[in-house]
């Protein structure tokens, strides 16, 4: 198994963005770019494999947020601050 499988399947077994997370890394990335991404990106540990993960799936979450009507009740908003206090559970 190469060093970037090994993050690949770190990420895959991690809590907020692995299997069954219903991210976007978990339905849209298959493992091969995963690990091709990770390579690219120069990633060097399983921790920083994470890591980027987080990054990414927070994109997806802070991209909603700049679309969101910024009401308290806003579905978009209420996403955002959900995965914030899970970042912080789980970091």
């Amino acid at each position: 198994m190469s060093e970037s499988d090994k993050w690949v399947q770190t990420i895959r077994e991690h809590a907020l963005v692995g299997r069954g997370s219903c991210t976007s890394i978990d339905e849209c990335w298959s493992d091969a770019e995963l690990s091709e991404m990770l390579i690219e990106q120069g990633i060097k540990s399983e921790k920083a494999a994470v890591r980027w993960a987080l990054e990414v799936e927070g994109m997806w979450h802070e991209r909603a947020l700049n679309a969101s009507s910024g009401e308290p009740d806003c579905n978009l908003k209420r996403g955002w601050l959900q995965w914030q206090e899970l970042i912080k559970k789980h970091a």
